[in-house]
């Protein structure tokens, strides 16, 4: 039995008090909050070893490497990689996307498949990566509850396809794909698949192995990692054969000079897509933060939002001039709900009160998702509103937030 008390006691932030209150954060979804073994990892390289990993062979230097070493170990434990070398540092999940997008080998002519529900991250990079090298782009349109008819998948993905990209979790409507039977498709047509994890990641079990993923994108900063962190997953065979993203330093085995000409040699994944110095406190970090979420449980995080997701979206379906955006089927989405208020003019005034008067942290805007807004009628400047619980929120925050959308709803009506 998880003690959710104590874990709560893990996040410096939420020990604030504003204006007298307590935080209740609400906007996982965007950035997770950090927990004191994340900070304390971080904290450790930049006081007892802030060293080149990888470079120098000093004390400092050797004590670096091990821990970056380590921690490419954890995250690929946490995503069960058949190795580390399969997990590439990265940015973030937006770095990830466009590195297979830019350097994947696509044949002329042939198909990228993606869907009206992505992530900007998720299209616009496949979608410039057409328009440069000529290739069509066929998008297979989410149904209005943020689900999808998976017989469109049978009919769009063939044997044109050379790739596609889809998003497990959407940031808007919470649902989650049936990536395993999408994977089984494209691979029977011979296609790759690549999935935008970075809202499932943090929320639910990710076997890399057991999906058959080709390429996964994760954005550590969702998933109690620090800022400015990604990974990309990708099967050993396909990062050896895509092209370099990045050249320069730490990526090379030998640069030799030879007849007035500079020669290369360039080592293999993961060396080979991390090219200069690296975010060597950032990855420590990252690893901590996978490390972490495995010694609570991928299924208990799972169960816990899910139980705070249930009373929030009973209530909500109850409440006069809210309308929830996507399924409220619980058992298929991930902790967060995506609504309008249509008496309030605008998503930003619903975020603005619940901020200012009653601490209550959420989301408002069109959450990088334009398409799916433009599809379902809404303006994207007036936005919608989001809700995402996670591991560290409990049922008070629940009830403080139902609260003050209440006297929202009774004021603006």
């Amino acid at each position: 039995m998880v003690d959710w008390t104590r874990i709560r006691s893990d996040f410096p932030a939420l020990q604030r008090k504003i204006n007298g209150r307590s935080v209740v954060y609400l906007d996982s979804a965007c950035m997770a909050l950090k927990p004191r073994q994340v900070i304390d990892a971080m904290y450790d390289y930049y006081e007892k070893y802030p060293a080149c990993a990888g470079r120098s062979i000093h004390k400092f230097g050797e004590e670096a490497s091990n821990a970056y070493l380590a921690a490419r170990k954890k995250f690929a434990d946490f995503l069960n990689a058949s190795q580390p070398e399969e997990c590439i540092w990265t940015r973030n999940a937006t770095e990830s996307l466009n590195i297979v997008a830019s350097s994947v080998k696509i044949p002329k002519g042939s198909k990228i498949v993606t869907t009206s529900l992505e992530h900007h991250s998720g299209s616009l990079p496949f979608v410039e990566r057409a328009r440069r090298d000529g290739l069509t782009v066929e998008v297979i349109k989410a149904q209005a509850d943020g689900t999808f008819d998976i017989e469109d998948w049978k009919r769009t993905i063939d044997s044109n396809t050379s790739l596609v990209s889809v998003v497990h979790s959407s940031n808007v409507t919470g649902t989650v794909a049936p990536i395993k039977e999408i994977v089984e498709i494209a691979h029977d047509c011979g296609a790759l698949v690549m999935s935008d994890d970075a809202q499932f990641a943090p929320h639910h079990p990710l076997d890399v192995q057991a999906f058959d993923m080709d390429f996964s994108a994760v954005s550590v900063h969702k998933m109690c990692g620090p800022t400015g962190m990604g990974v990309l997953y990708g099967k050993l065979e396909h990062l050896e054969s895509m092209n370099m993203f990045l050249y320069g330093g730490d990526t090379v085995s030998d640069v030799r000079f030879e007849n007035g000409k500079i020669i290369p040699e360039y080592l293999p994944p993961p060396e080979k897509f991390e090219a200069g110095l690296q975010n060597y406190a950032g990855a420590i970090g990252a690893g901590a933060a996978a490390e972490y979420l495995q010694s609570i449980g991928m299924e208990e995080i799972e169960k816990h939002e899910r139980s705070l997701l249930e009373i929030a979206i009973k209530r909500l379906l109850e409440m006069d001039h809210v309308h929830i955006l996507g399924t409220d089927d619980i058992t298929i989405k991930t902790g967060l709900v995506t609504f309008r208020v249509d008496s309030v003019p605008s998503a930003h005034d619903v975020a603005t009160f619940l901020n200012d008067e009653f601490n209550v942290m959420v989301r408002s805007g069109w959450h990088c998702a334009g398409p799916f807004h433009y599809q379902m009628g809404i303006d994207p400047k007036k936005g919608t509103a989001r809700a995402s619980f996670y591991l560290y929120n409990n049922k008070e925050d629940v009830r403080v937030f139902l609260e003050g959308l209440t006297k929202l709803v009774e004021i603006s009506s």
